[in-house]
């Protein structure tokens, strides 16, 4: 029997389809514009931490990585991921692992994946979501077990991607210090021009030296309510390499 809440969509610009579970959590915008934030290098090896039902995995196959692994901890989301994966046709480039990615060691050898990227529970406090929780507060692994597992897995030399809300700057910060990931790239996004940050994209490199690139800000929408230029062109940014 299938849940009512389980449906089929479409991710846009690169015309792969995804399955969610609105009882669970669902892929939101925050989703596409760190898949497209992302740099990646020819023949990426890549690596999703809390995968979910897997949409920045399917994105990044878009763009061309070469193989992209996720690790989920939630069994009912992973089963959907699976299922995307095979609707799609996308056996030979992306799968999905169901672990403990405070356990990463058993799973993944140490500095394997050339880029590792994560969109991490935002909530580490507060009123606590009825769908999603897991996806939303950090009620399994909290920030530093991400960026912990970040540093294992990521060569050197290799990038790990985020997206966070402002109001865990610093603490992103202090986590990439101790583990030896230096901030590169940074991006605040914004939904209108006079409206505060809601999430920020930042690309941090293994060994890497000082130096941050702080991009424009990537406002979301114009003043009429469509999607910006900018906007756009992060949706369509894997149109290109789309199978």
């Amino acid at each position: 029997m299938v849940h009512s809440g389980i449906r089929r969509d479409s991710l846009p610009g690169c015309g792969y389809v995804v399955w969610q579970d609105a009882g669970e959590f669902t892929f939101t915008t925050d989703s596409v514009f760190v898949a497209a934030f992302a740099h990646l290098v020819k023949k990426a090896q890549v690596l999703e931490l809390g995968s979910g039902t897997g949409a920045i995995s399917l994105f990044l196959a878009a763009r061309g990585a070469e193989k992209v692994t996720g690790i989920e901890f939630n069994p009912k989301v992973t089963a959907l991921m699976e299922r995307s994966i095979k609707d799609n046709g996308l056996e030979e480039t992306v799968k999905v692992i169901g672990g403990d990615l405070r356990e990463i060691n058993k799973y993944f050898k140490t500095e394997s994946m050339d880029l590792v990227i994560a969109n991490p529970p935002y909530r580490n406090s507060g009123n606590t979501r009825k769908i999603g929780t897991a996806a939303c507060h950090e009620v399994t692994a909290d920030l530093r077990d991400f960026f912990k597992a970040a540093a294992y897995a990521v060569r050197y030399r290799g990038r790990f991607a985020i997206v966070q809300l402002p109001d865990r700057f610093a603490e992103c910060m202090q986590l990439a210090a101790e583990f030896g990931l230096q901030p590169k790239r940074l991006q605040w996004v914004h939904s209108a021009v006079d409206k505060p940050a809601w999430i920020f994209l930042m690309e941090m490199v293994k060994g890497g030296s000082y130096g941050l690139d702080v991009l424009p800000p990537l406002v979301m929408y114009n003043a009429d309510g469509t999607l910006s230029a900018q906007a756009l062109a992060y949706y369509d940014k894997s149109k290109e390499l789309a199978k």
